[in-house]
């Protein structure tokens, strides 16, 4: 019976996932998975149901579409933002959710797309971006490719201002991502400041006026093209706080706080898949899998395990790789994780404690 139960809830449409008492997901159906991962959190509906042992049950669904014509006035909608119409592209909900909080504050309109298509379609049916946020590796279509696509495109909508953002740090990426037709390039995690500085230089520079030569001045510190400095030794912290405090100086206690916690989710998710394809010897999959973990891990302060990661990537990335390295590199990334996760959600809560109203 409990077989049967299984099989169902992976089939079901519904994203249906449980947790235990330590907020640590126990199962998530393929739906669930797919939903958390692809869909901006605004367009799900939750459901959550907690269980007699501290468990909870979640079980997610996409908001109900709107008409064609509709969606076409809501999506048009987005240019009426009082400083500008910012698309952030980026496969990772929580990275999407980090640079939205930043955006919003400074008064930005958004909206995001979770692949380089969707980001197409959005710009044929006319959203008209003053910026765009573009992740240097997405699936479906990546972000360097989307940028040559936009390019090409008719009228004013190719002269589209794009900074690429990219967790890669054992290659130039800067040079290749402005050979693709980039404005700029920042690494992840983002600096709150440096990105503000960056984006309205461009955007100014788009309009026409004149630039703000301090703007400049503070970019032109680290926009030098180069290769990136390689990494420390993975004696760091596994959780490095300063990160955890600017972000949340930046996004604010809500903001951080959720996408924390979107974060964990995410990751839970991304560890299963890499262990399942470590167990098919799937190491493409895995690549992909702990790129997209090096770059969310650092913007969450995972010091640690961001490195790691960063490791695992040069050993793909080399020309002729030791399998065997590869396979420890990356089972080491699965055995880590969980740790650094746990760090991060304890930090979560005693900045939920400290902040919480005292009686």
């Amino acid at each position: 019976m409990e077989t049967k139960i299984i099989e169902s809830l992976n089939q079901a449409q519904a994203g249906i996932a449980l947790f235990d008492a330590e907020e640590r997901i126990v199962f998530a159906n393929p739906a669930w998975e797919q939903l958390i991962s692809g869909v901006a959190e605004e367009d799900l509906i939750f459901n959550e149901t907690e269980l007699a042992d501290g468990g909870m049950i979640s079980v997610c669904f996409v908001k109900p579409q709107v008409p064609q014509s509709e969606r076409l006035d809501l999506a048009s909608s987005a240019n009426d933002a009082k400083i500008g119409t910012i698309i952030i592209a980026d496969d990772s909900e929580s990275n999407r959710m980090v640079a939205r909080r930043i955006l919003q504050a400074e008064g930005y309109g958004i909206v995001e797309a979770s692949n380089g298509q969707t980001v197409l379609n959005m710009l044929k049916r006319g959203v008209n971006a003053d910026l765009i946020l573009m992740d240097v590796e997405m699936p479906d279509m990546d972000g360097l490719h989307t940028t040559r696509r936009i390019r090409h495109m008719s009228g004013p909508v190719a002269r589209t201002p794009i900074i690429a953002l990219s967790a890669h740090q054992s290659r130039d990426w800067n040079v290749i991502a402005r050979q693709s037709g980039v404005d700029d390039f920042i690494n992840k995690p983002i600096q709150r400041q440096k990105l503000i500085d960056t984006m309205q230089e461009l955007i100014t520079r788009r309009s026409g006026t004149n630039v703000d030569p301090n703007a400049a001045q503070k970019r032109s510190k680290g926009a030098r093209i180069g290769r990136p400095p390689r990494p420390e030794s993975l004696t760091s912290p596994v959780l490095d706080v300063r990160i955890l405090e600017q972000l949340y100086t930046d996004a604010g206690d809500e903001g951080a706080g959720c996408g924390i916690e979107i974060f964990i989710n995410e990751t839970e998710s991304r560890l299963v898949k890499i262990d399942k394809a470590l167990s098919e010897d799937d190491m493409t999959t895995v690549r992909n899998e702990v790129h997209a973990l090096k770059s969310t891990s650092g913007t969450f302060g995972l010091r640690q395990l961001s490195e790691l990661c960063e490791t695992t990537q040069s050993e793909f990335e080399d020309n002729d790789p030791d399998e065997n390295r590869l396979l420890s590199l990356s089972r080491q990334v699965v055995q880590l994780a969980p740790t650094a996760l746990t760090a991060l959600n304890l930090y979560r809560r005693s900045r939920n404690i400290s902040s919480a109203p005292h009686v």
